[in-house]
Formats: structure tokens, C-alpha cells, sequence
């Protein structure tokens, strides 16, 4: 029988020069989408994203859909006011913009967007290969808003077969524009290097929808995990915190961010025990090369300096930049207890030279 040589490279060489191109690795594990003024990017597979979002209302005891598509339409708004004005032809204006819009979301891995019907005051639009119907609903809701240059309430629902059914109604309020978000933390800049992405495997299957190994994968844009966490404040400033936390916010003092950051972080943690990845640690210098996988992959950072604290496991963790601090203090806890085989808790603190993360066991070990 002849030998067949297989290479095991299913990925497609457009698509990853374009998301080469378009999606830029830095030396401090982040990824950044040169077409938005350096937005930080999440390159994450959609099964992990839903996890994690699934494990998000089951702690904080709360359906979030409403919440993070409204979050996905004030961050697609910043995102195409930062592109730029949309085309505008003589002829076929709206036809030409939505070609610009899925030329966009091509990339981003984000479906295609349709106009079923639109009338002066109601519009049904489609979103086809979407990664997730909330999501869909709010960008879709949002690019209708910058192509039509009106203000539209929205309401959405899945068809099945990855399809999401958007119905726009014209909305004659004074709505201001988004301005950018602030966040409570430092990260330093960082240069471009030929770093691998997970994006480097990227296969073509369709419009708007690619995938890596046989995973739906997404870009998504640090800005929108902001937005959703400020929308999320009103609804839980009632909510106690555990006396019991197994995370410290240095300079974080607000109880609704408490809960917040707890809660993304305890999702980030159980969403990625959960993929059952294998962690193996034997030295502090091993966390450096872990975090090449489990972080910098998918542009949410990297480990930078690792330093041994007791005889347990601990360590301090040392981070130029990071996606979202609760999602990496999440991913990095899990990795411990992967490691270590044993419950963990973390203590976070920001400075100017970037994030100081230090994990030890959340129970004291007798000698």
C-alpha cells in the first residue's frame, strides 16, 4: 500500500493571509484588529464562548441574551463608527453597504447579513451562519442602524440551521452615539511578532463562518466584554458577594463589579476545566510556555514572568496586557487546578508595567 503524505494542514491560505493581515499578534500575547484603532480581539472557538456564557447565567442566576446583544449593538456601532463612513454610491447604496458589512464580518467569522423586507417604518433582516443568535440580533440590529442612518429597536428569534430573524421597527428617539468605554487597568504595548494564532489553521466552509481543527471560531472584540459588563451593573447591585470568593480585585471597589469580575472569572474558570485540557507544571518557567497555548493563542495574554512562592504551588504571574482581567484570572486558575490538582484562588492587582496575578491553594495545606 503506497504512502500517503498528510500534512494535516486543512487551513486556507486567503483566509489566512486576510486574517494575517487584518489581525495583527503582539510580543504581549494580545491580538489587534488594525482595522478598528488597535482594538483588542478574542480568537475564540464558539462552543467555548457559549460555555462560558451558559456557566455566567448559571452563576449570577440571570438570563443575559437581552443583555449581550444590546452590548453587541453598542460595540458593532463603535466598531463601524471607527472604520469610517459606509459607501455611498448613486446607485445601490444599500446594497453596497451590506456587501461592506459581510465583507467585514467575513473575516471576523460572524455570518451573513440579509434584508428580507424593509419598509419606511419596519425591516426583517437575516442573519445566516451566525456563531450566536444574541449576538447576531444586536450587530445585526446595529449595521442596519449605521446602512439606513436611523435609530431601530429590535427584537430577534432563531430560526434553527444557524439562522437568526431580526425585526427592526423604526425608532424616532434622540440616541447619542457610542463614545469609547474606560476600563480600571494598565497594559503596556506592545510590538508586532510572528507569534502563532489560532487563526493560522483557519478553514474556509462558508460565508461568514470558518473554522479551526473542525471548531466554529469568532473574533470578538475586547470593547463588547466591557460594555456587557457595564449593562450587567443595574441588574445585580443588589446581589450580596460571597464571603468565600476565591478572587481578589486590588483597586476594584464597586460591589456590582465584584460580583461581576467574580462571576466571569469563576465562568472562565469552569468553562476551561471543563475542555479537559491537560496542564503539566513542574517548574515556575513552565507557565511561561503554557500561557503560549492557552493564552496568547487566542490573544488574551501572556505570562511574562513567573515566580515560585511557597512549597504548595504558588506563584506570582506577571502579565504585560490581558484581554479582560476576569477572564484570564479565571483561565489561569483553572490551569493551576488542572496542574495542581487541588482548589486555588487568585489575587489580582495593575500597575504600569501590567498585571500581577499570584495563585495559591484556597485552603491551607497542613505541614
Amino acid at each position: 500500500m503506497p504512502l500517503i503524505e498528510d500534512t494535516m494542514d486543512e487551513s486556507t491560505p486567503w483566509l489566512v493571509s486576510a486574517l494575517r493581515e487584518r489581525f495583527q499578534a503582539t510580543e504581549t500575547g494580545m491580538i489587534i484588529d488594525a482595522n478598528t484603532d488597535g482594538n483588542f480581539t478574542w480568537c475564540v472557538q464558539i462552543s467555548a464562548f457559549e460555555r462560558w456564557f451558559a456557566e455566567l447565567e448559571s452563576l449570577l442566576d440571570q438570563t443575559l441574551g437581552r443583555r449581550i446583544a444590546h452590548a453587541a449593538a453598542e460595540s458593532e456601532e463603535w466598531h463601524w463608527m471607527q472604520q469610517g463612513e459606509l459607501p455611498t454610491p448613486w446607485f445601490k447604496r444599500r446594497a453596497k453597504r451590506v456587501e461592506t458589512v459581510n465583507e467585514d464580518w467575513k473575516l471576523r467569522g460572524l455570518g451573513h447579513f440579509t434584508v428580507l423586507e424593509s419598509s419606511e417604518k419596519d425591516s426583517t433582516l437575516l442573519v445566516t451562519n451566525r456563531p450566536h443568535t444574541s449576538l447576531a440580533a444586536g450587530m445585526a440590529n446595529a449595521v442596519w442602524e449605521c446602512i439606513e442612518e436611523n435609530r431601530y429597536r429590535f427584537q430577534w428569534s432563531d430560526r434553527g440551521a444557524k439562522e437568526t430573524v431580526i425585526q427592526a421597527s423604526l425608532d424616532n428617539r434622540t440616541i447619542p452615539n457610542q463614545v469609547p468605554v474606560e476600563y480600571n487597568w494598565n497594559d503596556v504595548d506592545g510590538n508586532t511578532d510572528d507569534l502563532s494564532r489560532m487563526y493560522d489553521l483557519a478553514r474556509w466552509e462558508s460565508d461568514g463562518f470558518w473554522t479551526v481543527e473542525g471548531n466554529r471560531t469568532v473574533m470578538l472584540h475586547r470593547d463588547l466584554f466591557i460594555r456587557f459588563e457595564a449593562l450587567l451593573s443595574p441588574y445585580i447591585s443588589q446581589t450580596e458577594r460571597t464571603s468565600d470568593s476565591r478572587t481578589e480585585w486590588c483597586g476594584i471597589d464597586e460591589l456590582d463589579r465584584l460580583v461581576t469580575w467574580d462571576a466571569m472569572a469563576d465562568a472562565s474558570r469552569q468553562q476551561f476545566l471543563a475542555s479537559g485540557e491537560l496542564i503539566l507544571i513542574a517548574d515556575p518557567e513552565h507557565w511561561e510556555s503554557m500561557s503560549l497555548r492557552h493564552l496568547a493563542l487566542q490573544g488574551l495574554g501572556r505570562i511574562v514572568k513567573a515566580e515560585s512562592i511557597d512549597a504548595n504551588g504558588g506563584v506570582n504571574l506577571h502579565l504585560s496586557a490581558a484581554f479582560h482581567p476576569a477572564i484570564v484570572v479565571g483561565r489561569l486558575l483553572g490551569c493551576w487546578e488542572r496542574a495542581e490538582g487541588r482548589s486555588a484562588k487568585a489575587k489580582w492587582t495593575s500597575d504600569t508595567t501590567g498585571h500581577h496575578i499570584q495563585i495559591t491553594s484556597r485552603r491551607e495545606i497542613a505541614d
